[in-house]
This record gives C-alpha cells, sequence and structure tokens, in this order.
C-alpha cells in the first residue's frame, strides 16, 4: 500500500532531505540511537543517514543473540524505506499486545496476521505469550531489499524492486522512485531480525500489501501497527485499507490498529474492530488514537 503520488517539487525535496553521507559504522549507528542534542545536530546538519547495507553488517556481528537482535532493530529502524522508516523495537505496541492477548481468550485457537512488522521484533511478545497460538503470519510490504554493485557504489532496491537510492563512496541518495528493475543482478538483503529465525524458526517476512491483499484462508487476529496513520494516508485510503483487511478475518474476528507517537499519553494508541456480520464494528480503544472518531462514524461503535 502507498500513498498517492507527491508533486516532483515536494519528491526533489524529500530526496535532497532524505540523503547524505552514509558511513557503514556499527559504532555510529549505536551513537546516534543514544540520541541527545549532539545526535540531533549531527543528523540535522551533517545529513547523516544509513543505507540499507548497513543490515548484512549488523547481522554478521559476532554478539549474543539479545544484543545482534537489538542492535538490527536500531539499524533498520534507520533506513528509510521509500514512503517510510521502518521504525521498529521489543514490546513497542505493547498496548496493542495486551488488549490482542485478552481478545484471543474467545477463540479456541488463534491464527495471527501481523501487518507491516518491519523486522519483526515488534511481533515477538504475542509470539511468546499467545497460550493458543497456532500460526503467525509476519508480513510487510518490504520483506527483503536488494543490492547490486561493489562497496565504492551500490544501487538499492525496496520490496517491489522499485529504485531505492544509490551509495557514492559513502554519500547515499535516497532516490524512493517508481522505475522498476528486474532482481535478477540483485543480491537480497534480508529484513528479518535475527531472533525471529534463531529463536521461533521463522525463515522469511512475508509481501503483504494492505490495500489490496487477501489471505486464502482467513485468520482470527489482525495486528497493524504504524501503518494506517493518517501522515501517511488520506481517510479514503485508511477506510479502503481496513475494508480490505476485513476480507481476511473470520466472522468474530478482531482487527487491532495501533500507533506509535509522542502525542499520546504513553507513547501509544490503539483500536479493535470487530467483524460482525461481514462488516467491522468499533469494538474498543485506549489512547485516543487519531482515527478513532473517523472509524466511529464510518464503521459504527458496539451495540
Amino acid at each position: 500500500m502507498r500513498p498517492p503520488a507527491r508533486p516532483w517539487t515536494r519528491r526533489l525535496l524529500d530526496i535532497l532531505r532524505k540523503s547524505g553521507p552514509a558511513p557503514c559504522s556499527v559504532r555510529l549507528l549505536s551513537w546516534v540511537c543514544q540520541g541527545g542534542w549532539a545526535v540531533r545536530f549531527t543528523l540535522r546538519f551533517l545529513r547523516l543517514r544509513f543505507s540499507p547495507d548497513l543490515l548484512d553488517h549488523v547481522r554478521a556481528l559476532p554478539l549474543p543473540l539479545v544484543e545482534r537482535s537489538r542492535r538490527f532493530s536500531q539499524a533498520i529502524s534507520q533506513v528509510n524505506v521509500n514512503e517510510t522508516y521502518k521504525t521498529t523495537g521489543l514490546e513497542r505496541t505493547r498496548l496493542a499486545d495486551a488488549a490482542i492477548l485478552r481478545l484471543a481468550h474467545r477463540f479456541n485457537s488463534v491464527r495471527l496476521l501481523d501487518v507491516g512488522v518491519s523486522d519483526g521484533s515488534a511481533s515477538v511478545h504475542l509470539l511468546r505469550a499467545l497460550p493458543n497460538l497456532q500460526e503467525a503470519l509476519l508480513t510487510d510490504l518490504h520483506p527483503v531489499l536488494y543490492r547490486r554493485g561493489p562497496a565504492w557504489l551500490q544501487l538499492f532496491l525496496d520490496g517491489q524492486s522499485r529504485v531505492l537510492g544509490i551509495k557514492l563512496l559513502g554519500l547515499y541518495v535516497n532516490l524512493s522512485l517508481d522505475k522498476r528493475l528486474a532482481i535478477g543482478p540483485f543480491k537480497t538483503i534480508e529484513t528479518i531480525n535475527p531472533l525471529l529465525r534463531e529463536e521461533f524458526g521463522i525463515t522469511a517476512i512475508r509481501p503483504f500489501d494492505a490495500m489490496q491483499d487477501r489471505l486464502p484462508v482467513p485468520v482470527q487476529i489482525i495486528k497493524c501497527a504504524n501503518i494506517l496513520n493518517r501522515a501517511y494516508f488520506p481517510r479514503e485510503q485508511v477506510l479502503d485499507a481496513t475494508s480490505n483487511l476485513a476480507l481476511s478475518l473470520v466472522e468474530g474476528g478482531v482487527l487491532v490498529i495501533s500507533h506509535n507517537n509522542a502525542v499520546y499519553h504513553e507513547g501509544e494508541a490503539y483500536l479493535a474492530l470487530e467483524k460482525r456480520d461481514g462488516r467491522l464494528k468499533f469494538l474498543e480503544g485506549q489512547g485516543g488514537h487519531e482515527s478513532l472518531g473517523l472509524f466511529r462514524e464510518a464503521l459504527g461503535s458496539q451495540g
């Protein structure tokens, strides 16, 4: 699912704003993730960026699994992938996860569709805690990335084989073009967190577009975190995506939509929609999600 096309002037400004020096340094990544005024100065005025090849470097670090997993989540959260950053982290969606754990008790067994998981680390809590979990489908619009070329000149594609950016002598130009290329000559950059592979045996994140894809077999619960935000999409597309996701729910199934943002009191807000008589109905919410009024108006409340 992609936002509508933007004017070329805005696209040019986006390219300039999201481009800059991109040293492939894990130490620099750790410094950036510490935050503080020095980091903000560096990112803003030096336009420091991280290119997708950093993910392979982090995956190969000779570190314990927990630390390698944490570094990988930090790395992928700094990589710009077309319209968004793949921001993630363990227990990032704790309010939504708590709601899912509570609502899951209405089902004898649960098949979970997690949409837009980035590297999958935000799914770990549910994978560990859901007592009646039968299957978890972790999906993303960009489940892998692609690269081609020597270290001094690399071309990157996003998960839909569109031109993502070029890295020349340490300078990364974030293009985010609609131009698609054949992926045959490219090497794959895996976006799945090492923790998913080594602890749960999940070897890949599946491709899924919330706007148009549909599961062949519907599930009991869908989690959709940090995707259906008004900053990304107009209200019509948010509602269209929600209606499409409903097609992948069983009758009585639940769609939980979550949003992480500092404007919320607890840094997160969620709302839950239930499929009843083939349609979604507002079920509950917490934190004052930005689309709460939209869903109440469009879908109706419970009862």
